[in-house]
């Protein structure tokens, strides 16, 4: 019984540490990969500037676009090939289904 007991802490001591805060780095909070920042106490915003005369303008940053390389026509074929390979699924499976020995019979 103090074995199971032992057992039982020990997993919800376990199961309580998985709710705890993981503790945040306080090294890597720059907002610019240290890869590309070569000097960490020069920070540059993206989409931010600052002109002549010491106003900041602001712009907004497009995000990428994807861009589809299939045609209709590719597209339609593949939906084709996967409806085909569907009904063939459905066949084999439909007679092989209706081919089984009656249960009973044993």
């Amino acid at each position: 019984m103090a074995r199971l007991t032992i057992v039982a802490t020990v997993a919800l001591v376990g199961a309580a540490n998985a709710f705890t805060g993981v503790p945040q780095n306080t090294l890597s909070s720059s907002r610019v990969s240290p890869i590309f920042n070569e000097d960490p106490s020069k920070f540059v915003e993206r989409g931010v500037s600052m002109d002549q005369d010491g106003k900041s303008n602001v712009w907004a940053i497009e995000p990428k676009m994807e861009i589809e390389n299939k045609s209709s026509e590719e597209k339609t074929g593949g939906a084709l090939i996967a409806v085909g390979g569907f009904a063939a699924f459905a066949a084999i499976a439909a007679g092989v289904l209706t081919n089984l020995p009656d249960p009973d019979q044993f």
